[in-house]
Protein backbone atom coordinates (compact mmCIF):
# COMPACT_ATOMS: atom_id res chain seq x y z
CA UNK A 1 0.00 0.00 0.00
CA UNK A 2 1.07 3.51 -0.78
CA UNK A 3 1.97 6.08 2.11
CA UNK A 4 0.94 9.33 1.47
CA UNK A 5 0.47 10.74 4.74
CA UNK A 6 -3.45 9.60 4.08
CA UNK A 7 -4.09 11.70 1.13
CA UNK A 8 -5.81 8.81 -0.34
CA UNK A 9 -7.59 7.65 2.34
CA UNK A 10 -9.00 11.21 3.33
CA UNK A 11 -10.18 11.83 0.05
CA UNK A 12 -12.12 8.59 -0.07
CA UNK A 13 -13.65 8.70 3.41
CA UNK A 14 -15.07 12.12 2.16
CA UNK A 15 -16.10 10.15 -0.72
CA UNK A 16 -18.16 7.53 0.89
CA UNK A 17 -18.95 9.21 4.02
CA UNK A 18 -19.38 8.16 7.69
CA UNK A 19 -20.02 4.58 8.63
CA UNK A 20 -20.09 3.28 5.04
CA UNK A 21 -20.48 -0.44 4.20
CA UNK A 22 -19.77 0.71 0.61
CA UNK A 23 -15.92 2.09 2.10
CA UNK A 24 -14.98 -1.82 2.85
CA UNK A 25 -16.12 -3.14 0.13
CA UNK A 26 -14.31 -0.51 -2.34
CA UNK A 27 -11.00 -1.57 -0.19
CA UNK A 28 -11.81 -5.34 -0.10
CA UNK A 29 -11.86 -5.16 -3.85
CA UNK A 30 -9.05 -2.39 -4.55
CA UNK A 31 -7.22 -2.70 -1.57
CA UNK A 32 -5.30 0.41 -1.80
CA UNK A 33 -7.72 3.94 -2.20
CA UNK A 34 -4.94 5.38 -4.75
CA UNK A 35 -6.01 2.63 -6.98
CA UNK A 36 -9.47 3.75 -6.65
CA UNK A 37 -8.75 7.20 -7.15
CA UNK A 38 -6.85 6.25 -10.19
CA UNK A 39 -9.88 4.70 -11.60
CA UNK A 40 -11.33 6.01 -14.85
CA UNK A 41 -15.05 7.09 -15.14
CA UNK A 42 -15.79 4.24 -17.12
CA UNK A 43 -14.20 1.74 -14.25
CA UNK A 44 -16.36 3.73 -11.90
CA UNK A 45 -19.29 2.92 -14.03
CA UNK A 46 -18.52 -0.84 -13.94
CA UNK A 47 -18.48 -1.33 -10.17
CA UNK A 48 -21.47 -2.65 -9.55
CA UNK A 49 -22.10 -2.53 -5.52
CA UNK A 50 -21.84 1.47 -4.96
CA UNK A 51 -24.78 3.68 -6.21
CA UNK A 52 -25.52 6.67 -8.60
CA UNK A 53 -24.13 9.25 -5.60
CA UNK A 54 -20.95 7.79 -4.50
CA UNK A 55 -19.94 6.87 -8.62
CA UNK A 56 -20.02 10.46 -8.83
CA UNK A 57 -18.52 11.13 -5.78
CA UNK A 58 -15.41 9.04 -6.69
CA UNK A 59 -15.36 10.52 -10.32
CA UNK A 60 -14.49 14.12 -9.03
CA UNK A 61 -10.94 13.73 -8.08
CA UNK A 62 -9.94 17.46 -6.40
CA UNK A 63 -7.59 16.75 -3.50
CA UNK A 64 -8.47 20.03 -2.06
CA UNK A 65 -10.34 19.47 0.85
CA UNK A 66 -7.57 16.23 1.86
CA UNK A 67 -4.91 18.55 1.57
CA UNK A 68 -6.60 21.01 3.89
CA UNK A 69 -7.54 18.58 6.31
CA UNK A 70 -3.74 17.49 6.91
CA UNK A 71 -2.22 20.83 6.61
CA UNK A 72 -4.43 21.40 9.69
CA UNK A 73 -3.77 18.50 11.66
CA UNK A 74 -0.05 18.69 10.97
CA UNK A 75 -0.39 22.30 12.64
CA UNK A 76 -2.58 21.15 15.69
CA UNK A 77 -0.75 18.19 16.60
CA UNK A 78 -3.96 15.91 15.22
CA UNK A 79 -2.83 12.08 14.24
CA UNK A 80 -4.28 10.88 11.05
CA UNK A 81 -4.56 7.16 11.82
CA UNK A 82 -5.98 5.47 8.56
CA UNK A 83 -7.54 1.71 7.96
CA UNK A 84 -4.27 1.23 6.42
CA UNK A 85 -2.01 1.80 9.24
CA UNK A 86 -0.43 -0.89 11.48
CA UNK A 87 -1.78 1.47 14.62
CA UNK A 88 -5.54 0.92 13.22
CA UNK A 89 -7.79 -1.19 15.99
CA UNK A 90 -7.98 -4.65 14.75
CA UNK A 91 -11.63 -5.17 15.98
CA UNK A 92 -12.40 -2.04 14.36
CA UNK A 93 -11.53 -3.74 10.91
CA UNK A 94 -14.18 -6.69 11.75
CA UNK A 95 -17.26 -3.77 11.28
CA UNK A 96 -19.18 -3.64 8.13
CA UNK A 97 -18.99 -0.19 8.38
CA UNK A 98 -15.59 0.50 9.69
CA UNK A 99 -14.10 4.13 9.68
CA UNK A 100 -11.83 4.91 7.30
CA UNK A 101 -9.89 7.56 9.23
CA UNK A 102 -9.27 7.95 12.74
CA UNK A 103 -7.99 11.68 13.89
CA UNK A 104 -6.91 11.30 17.11
CA UNK A 105 -5.96 13.92 19.96
CA UNK A 106 -3.38 11.95 22.01
CA UNK A 107 -1.78 8.83 22.07
CA UNK A 108 -4.18 5.91 21.13
CA UNK A 109 -3.36 3.18 23.80
CA UNK A 110 -2.51 -0.53 22.46
CA UNK A 111 -6.03 -1.73 22.50
CA UNK A 112 -5.34 -5.87 21.18
CA UNK A 113 -3.82 -7.33 23.93
CA UNK A 114 -6.04 -5.68 26.83
CA UNK A 115 -9.79 -5.57 27.85
CA UNK A 116 -12.01 -2.39 26.81
CA UNK A 117 -15.09 -1.57 28.01
CA UNK A 118 -17.63 1.22 26.21
CA UNK A 119 -18.78 3.00 29.69
CA UNK A 120 -22.14 4.95 28.38
CA UNK A 121 -25.16 6.54 30.08
CA UNK A 122 -27.69 9.01 29.96
CA UNK A 123 -26.99 12.67 29.48
CA UNK A 124 -29.41 12.94 32.63
CA UNK A 125 -27.50 10.59 35.51
CA UNK A 126 -28.87 10.39 38.66
CA UNK A 127 -26.61 10.51 41.96
CA UNK A 128 -26.86 6.70 41.62
CA UNK A 129 -25.99 6.75 38.06
CA UNK A 130 -22.82 9.22 39.01
CA UNK A 131 -21.60 6.91 41.89
CA UNK A 132 -21.89 3.75 39.82
CA UNK A 133 -20.25 5.03 36.43
CA UNK A 134 -17.00 6.93 38.46
CA UNK A 135 -16.79 3.74 40.90
CA UNK A 136 -16.75 0.72 38.26
CA UNK A 137 -14.92 3.62 35.88
CA UNK A 138 -11.95 3.68 38.01
CA UNK A 139 -12.03 0.04 39.42
CA UNK A 140 -11.52 -1.28 35.80
CA UNK A 141 -9.24 2.13 34.95
CA UNK A 142 -7.17 0.13 37.99
CA UNK A 143 -7.38 -3.07 36.52
CA UNK A 144 -5.65 -2.18 32.95
CA UNK A 145 -8.75 -2.07 31.47
CA UNK A 146 -8.98 0.61 28.99
CA UNK A 147 -12.51 2.79 29.61
CA UNK A 148 -13.64 3.86 25.97
CA UNK A 149 -16.87 6.58 26.32
CA UNK A 150 -18.68 9.53 24.17
CA UNK A 151 -17.19 12.34 26.37
CA UNK A 152 -21.16 13.02 26.95
CA UNK A 153 -22.87 15.07 29.51
CA UNK A 154 -23.77 12.47 32.09
CA UNK A 155 -22.01 8.72 32.36
CA UNK A 156 -19.81 9.07 29.57
CA UNK A 157 -18.27 12.38 31.16
CA UNK A 158 -18.43 11.09 34.93
CA UNK A 159 -16.64 7.37 33.75
CA UNK A 160 -13.75 9.63 31.79
CA UNK A 161 -13.25 11.62 34.86
CA UNK A 162 -12.85 8.14 37.04
CA UNK A 163 -10.54 6.62 34.22
CA UNK A 164 -8.58 9.55 34.17
CA UNK A 165 -8.01 9.79 38.59
CA UNK A 166 -6.98 6.19 38.35
CA UNK A 167 -4.22 6.84 36.01
CA UNK A 168 -5.60 4.03 33.37
CA UNK A 169 -6.04 4.37 29.77
CA UNK A 170 -9.21 6.25 28.08
CA UNK A 171 -10.58 6.73 24.68
CA UNK A 172 -13.58 9.13 24.52
CA UNK A 173 -14.97 9.11 20.68
CA UNK A 174 -16.49 12.01 19.15
CA UNK A 175 -19.77 12.79 16.78
CA UNK A 176 -18.56 15.52 15.05
CA UNK A 177 -14.82 17.23 13.99
CA UNK A 178 -11.77 16.84 16.52
CA UNK A 179 -11.70 20.74 17.09
CA UNK A 180 -15.06 20.99 17.95
CA UNK A 181 -16.13 21.48 21.77
CA UNK A 182 -19.68 19.92 22.78
CA UNK A 183 -20.75 19.95 25.04
CA UNK A 184 -19.14 23.45 25.39
CA UNK A 185 -18.46 23.03 29.52
CA UNK A 186 -16.56 20.01 28.38
CA UNK A 187 -13.42 22.07 26.97
CA UNK A 188 -11.21 21.02 29.93
CA UNK A 189 -12.07 17.67 29.90
CA UNK A 190 -11.35 17.00 26.64
CA UNK A 191 -7.95 18.34 26.63
CA UNK A 192 -7.12 15.94 30.03
CA UNK A 193 -8.42 13.01 28.17
CA UNK A 194 -5.90 14.30 24.92
CA UNK A 195 -3.41 14.48 26.87
CA UNK A 196 -3.83 11.26 29.22
CA UNK A 197 -5.27 8.96 26.88
CA UNK A 198 -6.80 9.82 23.28
CA UNK A 199 -9.81 11.88 21.62
CA UNK A 200 -10.40 9.74 18.50
CA UNK A 201 -13.33 11.02 15.56
CA UNK A 202 -14.12 9.58 12.29
CA UNK A 203 -15.31 12.82 11.01
CA UNK A 204 -12.69 15.92 9.63
CA UNK A 205 -11.63 18.68 10.86
CA UNK A 206 -15.03 21.72 10.71
CA UNK A 207 -18.21 19.20 11.37
CA UNK A 208 -20.37 20.12 13.46
CA UNK A 209 -22.16 17.78 15.81
CA UNK A 210 -24.93 16.88 13.65
CA UNK A 211 -27.94 14.72 15.14
CA UNK A 212 -27.26 11.82 12.74
CA UNK A 213 -23.58 11.30 13.64
CA UNK A 214 -24.20 10.44 16.85
CA UNK A 215 -25.71 6.76 16.52
CA UNK A 216 -23.08 6.74 13.31
CA UNK A 217 -20.08 7.35 16.36
CA UNK A 218 -21.81 4.93 19.03
CA UNK A 219 -20.74 1.94 16.75
CA UNK A 220 -17.35 2.92 17.00
CA UNK A 221 -17.60 3.05 20.72
CA UNK A 222 -18.79 -0.50 20.83
CA UNK A 223 -16.85 -1.68 17.92
CA UNK A 224 -13.48 -0.89 19.55
CA UNK A 225 -14.37 -2.76 22.86
CA UNK A 226 -15.23 -6.22 23.85
CA UNK A 227 -17.92 -5.15 25.74
CA UNK A 228 -20.53 -2.05 27.01
CA UNK A 229 -21.82 -1.02 29.87
CA UNK A 230 -25.13 0.97 29.90
CA UNK A 231 -25.03 3.15 33.24
CA UNK A 232 -28.42 4.45 33.11
CA UNK A 233 -30.33 5.47 30.28
CA UNK A 234 -34.44 5.20 29.21
CA UNK A 235 -35.23 3.79 26.39
CA UNK A 236 -34.11 5.77 23.56
CA UNK A 237 -31.51 7.53 25.16
CA UNK A 238 -28.21 7.25 23.46
CA UNK A 239 -27.05 4.36 25.56
CA UNK A 240 -29.42 2.18 24.32
CA UNK A 241 -28.04 3.20 20.67
CA UNK A 242 -24.41 1.91 22.05
CA UNK A 243 -26.03 -1.05 23.33
CA UNK A 244 -27.71 -1.60 20.32
CA UNK A 245 -24.31 -1.05 18.62
CA UNK A 246 -22.78 -3.39 20.55
CA UNK A 247 -25.37 -6.71 20.19
CA UNK A 248 -25.19 -6.70 16.09
CA UNK A 249 -21.22 -6.57 16.60
CA UNK A 250 -21.47 -9.32 18.69
CA UNK A 251 -20.05 -7.84 21.55
CA UNK A 252 -21.04 -8.22 25.20
CA UNK A 253 -23.56 -5.87 26.50
CA UNK A 254 -23.74 -5.33 30.55
CA UNK A 255 -26.14 -3.18 32.65
CA UNK A 256 -26.63 -1.85 35.77
CA UNK A 257 -30.43 -2.35 37.83
CA UNK A 258 -32.66 0.28 38.81
CA UNK A 259 -35.67 1.39 40.21
CA UNK A 260 -38.82 -0.13 38.09
CA UNK A 261 -40.67 2.63 38.32
CA UNK A 262 -37.61 5.47 37.21
CA UNK A 263 -37.21 6.30 33.97
CA UNK A 264 -33.37 6.25 34.05
CA UNK A 265 -33.66 2.49 34.32
CA UNK A 266 -36.21 1.67 31.82
CA UNK A 267 -32.98 1.15 29.43
CA UNK A 268 -31.35 -0.75 31.37
CA UNK A 269 -33.86 -2.79 33.12
CA UNK A 270 -34.87 -3.75 29.47
CA UNK A 271 -31.72 -5.17 28.28
CA UNK A 272 -31.35 -6.97 31.75
CA UNK A 273 -34.60 -8.77 30.85
CA UNK A 274 -33.49 -9.43 27.16
CA UNK A 275 -30.26 -11.16 27.59
CA UNK A 276 -27.61 -8.37 29.02
CA UNK A 277 -25.44 -9.25 32.07
CA UNK A 278 -26.51 -7.43 35.01
CA UNK A 279 -23.53 -6.08 37.02
CA UNK A 280 -23.30 -5.81 40.69
CA UNK A 281 -19.85 -4.72 40.68
CA UNK A 282 -16.60 -4.24 38.91
CA UNK A 283 -15.85 -8.12 39.24
CA UNK A 284 -18.61 -9.13 37.31
CA UNK A 285 -16.93 -7.51 34.16
CA UNK A 286 -13.62 -8.62 34.83
CA UNK A 287 -14.43 -12.12 35.94
CA UNK A 288 -16.71 -12.54 32.57
CA UNK A 289 -12.62 -11.94 30.19
CA UNK A 290 -10.38 -13.60 33.20
CA UNK A 291 -10.24 -17.00 30.90
CA UNK A 292 -8.88 -15.12 27.76
CA UNK A 293 -6.84 -11.97 29.51
CA UNK A 294 -6.75 -13.28 33.01
CA UNK A 295 -3.41 -12.21 32.56
CA UNK A 296 -3.45 -8.73 31.55
CA UNK A 297 -5.98 -7.44 34.11
CA UNK A 298 -4.24 -6.27 37.13
CA UNK A 299 -6.27 -7.62 40.25
CA UNK A 300 -4.02 -6.20 42.44
CA UNK A 301 -5.04 -2.83 40.67
CA UNK A 302 -8.29 -3.87 41.65
CA UNK A 303 -7.82 -4.55 45.02
CA UNK A 304 -5.93 -1.34 45.71
CA UNK A 305 -8.22 0.58 43.98
CA UNK A 306 -11.22 -0.19 46.25
CA UNK A 307 -10.05 2.46 48.95
CA UNK A 308 -10.09 5.26 46.37
CA UNK A 309 -12.70 4.63 44.13
CA UNK A 310 -16.00 6.03 45.88
CA UNK A 311 -17.45 9.17 43.86
CA UNK A 312 -15.97 11.96 44.76
CA UNK A 313 -17.38 15.61 43.62
CA UNK A 314 -13.78 17.37 43.02
CA UNK A 315 -12.53 14.64 41.28
CA UNK A 316 -14.98 15.09 38.63
CA UNK A 317 -15.12 19.24 39.00
CA UNK A 318 -11.10 19.51 38.60
CA UNK A 319 -11.76 18.01 35.36
CA UNK A 320 -14.52 20.97 34.21
CA UNK A 321 -17.23 18.29 34.73
CA UNK A 322 -19.98 19.48 36.79
CA UNK A 323 -21.72 17.37 39.19
CA UNK A 324 -25.19 18.90 39.57
CA UNK A 325 -28.17 16.50 38.99
CA UNK A 326 -30.44 18.55 36.85
CA UNK A 327 -32.73 17.65 33.78
CA UNK A 328 -30.49 18.27 30.14
CA UNK A 329 -32.66 18.95 27.56
CA UNK A 330 -32.09 16.88 24.35
CA UNK A 331 -34.78 17.82 21.68
CA UNK A 332 -31.74 17.86 19.18
CA UNK A 333 -28.95 15.68 19.76
CA UNK A 334 -30.28 12.85 18.33
CA UNK A 335 -32.57 14.55 15.76
CA UNK A 336 -31.83 13.86 12.17
CA UNK A 337 -30.15 17.05 10.30
CA UNK A 338 -29.97 19.27 13.42
CA UNK A 339 -26.77 21.31 14.27
CA UNK A 340 -26.44 23.04 18.01
CA UNK A 341 -26.65 26.42 18.32
CA UNK A 342 -22.89 26.89 19.65
CA UNK A 343 -22.01 25.36 15.96
CA UNK A 344 -23.61 27.88 14.08
CA UNK A 345 -20.42 29.72 13.16
CA UNK A 346 -18.46 26.26 12.22
CA UNK A 347 -16.42 26.08 9.34
CA UNK A 348 -18.42 24.39 6.45
CA UNK A 349 -18.14 20.42 6.64
CA UNK A 350 -16.38 18.55 3.86
CA UNK A 351 -18.88 15.47 3.60
CA UNK A 352 -22.27 16.59 2.82
CA UNK A 353 -24.64 18.70 4.53
CA UNK A 354 -27.43 16.75 6.36
CA UNK A 355 -30.57 17.64 4.99
CA UNK A 356 -32.52 20.08 7.83
CA UNK A 357 -36.19 19.32 8.61
CA UNK A 358 -38.61 21.85 7.35
CA UNK A 359 -40.28 24.52 9.56
CA UNK A 360 -44.38 23.39 8.12
CA UNK A 361 -46.64 25.58 9.77
CA UNK A 362 -49.74 23.86 10.81
CA UNK A 363 -52.55 23.94 8.13
CA UNK A 364 -55.41 23.57 10.08
CA UNK A 365 -55.88 23.51 14.23
CA UNK A 366 -57.44 20.39 13.97
CA UNK A 367 -55.88 17.40 15.62
CA UNK A 368 -55.96 14.89 12.81
CA UNK A 369 -54.34 17.69 10.34
CA UNK A 370 -51.87 18.83 13.46
CA UNK A 371 -50.39 15.16 13.61
CA UNK A 372 -50.29 14.66 9.80
CA UNK A 373 -48.29 17.71 9.08
CA UNK A 374 -45.75 16.75 12.18
CA UNK A 375 -45.72 13.27 10.75
CA UNK A 376 -44.53 14.80 7.04
CA UNK A 377 -42.30 17.06 9.28
CA UNK A 378 -40.67 14.19 10.54
CA UNK A 379 -40.31 11.88 7.26
CA UNK A 380 -39.24 15.11 5.57
CA UNK A 381 -36.17 15.02 7.99
CA UNK A 382 -35.05 11.64 7.83
CA UNK A 383 -31.77 10.58 5.78
CA UNK A 384 -32.38 8.10 2.80
CA UNK A 385 -31.81 4.88 4.86
CA UNK A 386 -34.11 5.61 7.52
CA UNK A 387 -36.82 6.47 5.06
CA UNK A 388 -36.11 3.59 3.39
CA UNK A 389 -36.53 1.51 6.28
CA UNK A 390 -39.61 3.14 7.30
CA UNK A 391 -40.57 2.33 3.77
CA UNK A 392 -40.06 -1.16 4.29
CA UNK A 393 -41.78 -1.90 7.49
CA UNK A 394 -45.00 -3.89 7.20
CA UNK A 395 -48.27 -1.91 9.07
CA UNK A 396 -49.44 -5.39 11.12
CA UNK A 397 -46.17 -7.01 12.44
CA UNK A 398 -42.63 -6.66 14.14
CA UNK A 399 -39.19 -7.36 12.42
CA UNK A 400 -35.70 -7.61 12.96
CA UNK A 401 -33.07 -5.44 12.43
CA UNK A 402 -31.58 -8.51 9.92
CA UNK A 403 -34.53 -8.92 7.80
CA UNK A 404 -33.81 -5.50 5.91
CA UNK A 405 -30.44 -7.34 4.61
CA UNK A 406 -32.19 -8.25 1.34
CA UNK A 407 -32.88 -4.99 0.87
CA UNK A 408 -29.10 -4.37 0.80
CA UNK A 409 -29.29 -2.89 4.26
CA UNK A 410 -26.68 -3.43 6.70
CA UNK A 411 -27.70 -4.47 10.29
CA UNK A 412 -26.47 -1.69 11.97
CA UNK A 413 -27.62 0.54 9.54
CA UNK A 414 -30.77 -0.79 9.72
CA UNK A 415 -30.87 -0.39 13.83
CA UNK A 416 -29.71 3.30 13.50
CA UNK A 417 -32.32 3.76 10.59
CA UNK A 418 -34.76 2.02 13.91
CA UNK A 419 -33.51 3.84 16.62
CA UNK A 420 -33.94 7.14 15.07
CA UNK A 421 -37.53 6.08 13.94
CA UNK A 422 -38.01 5.27 17.83
CA UNK A 423 -36.89 8.20 18.68
CA UNK A 424 -39.41 10.26 16.25
CA UNK A 425 -42.18 8.09 17.85
CA UNK A 426 -42.79 6.34 14.40
CA UNK A 427 -41.82 2.21 15.57
CA UNK A 428 -41.66 1.25 18.86
CA UNK A 429 -39.03 -1.42 20.17
CA UNK A 430 -40.07 -4.70 21.50
CA UNK A 431 -38.47 -6.91 23.56
CA UNK A 432 -36.21 -9.64 21.75
CA UNK A 433 -34.86 -6.73 19.71
CA UNK A 434 -37.73 -6.30 17.51
CA UNK A 435 -39.68 -3.12 15.85
CA UNK A 436 -42.84 -2.74 15.05
CA UNK A 437 -44.40 0.36 13.33
CA UNK A 438 -46.79 2.97 15.15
Amino acid sequence: MRDDSGLYWIWLADKCGAASKDFARLIARFEDPFEIYRLEPEEIEAIDFIGTRLKSALSNRSLESAYSIIKYCKKHDVDIITYGDSRYPTRLRSLEDPPAVLYCLGKLPNLEDRVCIGVVGTRKISAYGMESAYKIAYELASSNVCVVSGMALGGDAVAACAALEARGDTVAVLGFGIDVVYPKEHKKLKKCISHGGAVITEYPPGEPPYGKNFPQRNRIISGLCQGVLVIEGDKISGAMITARCAISQGRDVFALPGKINESNSEGTNSLIRDGARLILSTEDILYHYDFVYGHFINYRGLKHAKSYSDFSVQAVERYGVSTQIRYVPDPKAYSVGAAEDQNKKSKPTIVDQIKQPKETEMASTEENDAEGAIFLQILDGLDPITKRVFELLPIDKSVLPDEFLDSGIGIAEAITALTILEINGLVTSLPGGAYLRK
